[in-house]
């Protein structure tokens, strides 16, 4: 091909970043791109939690009662989230049966709903206690653990003529956890144990731990080991405890600072220089598919390089002799 017709445009440094940084990329499955998380467009995430051992990712995003919500619903399903959080003294749902999501969120006294006018949000339920509206949806996945043959993701930044590249710990895809209805669900079982314990002695005020009764009848070894490694994990799950970090949005100065601290070389004449430890010719076959000789198409790979190379040297391949 005619090199004009394929010109170099452009000719970068690449330059690799300190790969001990974690650097988790989140990905909202349902979200349009246009319409980020961030604070522009009034849904900054309130908080971020990971179980680092057991991979699991919360992030709680505000809702706005003011548009597209059903205030009743609101209301059922903020009052079976507090309700459950009281009883549980801070415990949670999902997956793990741990997914603490903290103190609920403060409820006003009244919300603008559209083309309705004004609702009003306070009162009472039928037990004199506060009513709670649900303003917050939690979006949740899981780190992946990286195994062999998975693809390396990088993250690259352009400053001038040089591209930092940084490597990316894990991708993490969040998707709406339905925490609010496990609440709702666990309302009636709790009236029921409640109803039935009525003139019993108080038990003791310890907390128990929750524990997991699942029967399950596997065909085969291999299955009943399967089995018994996701118990293990969601046990797991449920032990760890949740670190909570605190959010800063893009817009942030904080945000700027972190990208040039950990995104960007600041003293570029001092790092070192990459050698390559493969020649050119061995990485175009760990990257190809085998290549074979059209000639002799049992020769592939290996065996086609040093026929080559043999060529190369002069002397000729292997071939019946002539008698005179």
């Amino acid at each position: 091909m005619d090199s004009s017709e394929d010109p170099v445009v452009a000719s970068y440094d690449v330059l690799l970043t300190d790969s001990e940084i974690s650097r988790f990329v989140l990905q909202y499955l349902d979200r349009d791109p246009k319409n980020p998380y961030d604070e522009s467009h009034k849904q900054k995430p309130t908080a971020l939690r990971m179980k680092p051992k057991t991979g699991l990712v919360e992030v709680d995003i505000p809702i706005d009662p003011r548009i597209n919500y059903d205030v009743t619903k609101g209301l059922k399903y903020g009052d079976a989230m507090k309700k459950s959080r009281t009883a549980r003294e801070g415990g949670g749902h999902g997956m793990a049966g741990g997914f603490s999501t903290g103190a609920s969120a403060p409820a006003g006294n009244r919300v603008k709903m559209e083309g309705n006018g004004d609702v009003e949000m306070g009162g009472m339920d039928s037990k004199g206690d506060t009513a709670s509206l649900l303003r917050v949806q939690t979006l949740g996945g899981r780190v992946k653990t990286a195994e062999e043959g998975d693809p390396v993701y990088m993250l690259a930044a352009f400053r001038g003529k040089n591209l930092h590249l940084s490597p990316v710990s894990a991708v993490v895809q969040l998707q709406p956890q339905l925490h609010h209805l496990d609440a709702l669900e666990e309302i009636p079982s709790k009236a029921r144990g409640k109803a039935r314990n009525e003139g019993n002695e108080e038990k003791s005020a310890e907390a128990e731990g929750r524990t997991i009764d699942v029967k399950i009848k596997a065909a085969e070894d291999g299955e009943q080991a399967m089995v018994a490694g996701n118990l293990e994990l969601l046990k797991q799950m449920q032990d760890e405890k949740w670190n909570s970090y605190d959010w800063v949005d893009a817009e942030d100065y904080e945000a700027y600072q972190t990208y040039e601290d950990y995104m960007i070389h600041q003293n570029i004449d001092d790092l070192p220089q990459l050698e390559s430890a493969i020649e050119s010719e061995d990485y175009l076959d760990k990257m190809s598919a085998p290549r074979i000789d059209p000639a002799r198409p049992e020769m592939t790979g290996w065996a086609m390089k040093q026929n080559r190379k043999k060529q190369g040297e002069g002397e000729t391949p292997e071939s019946g002799t002539e008698e005179g």
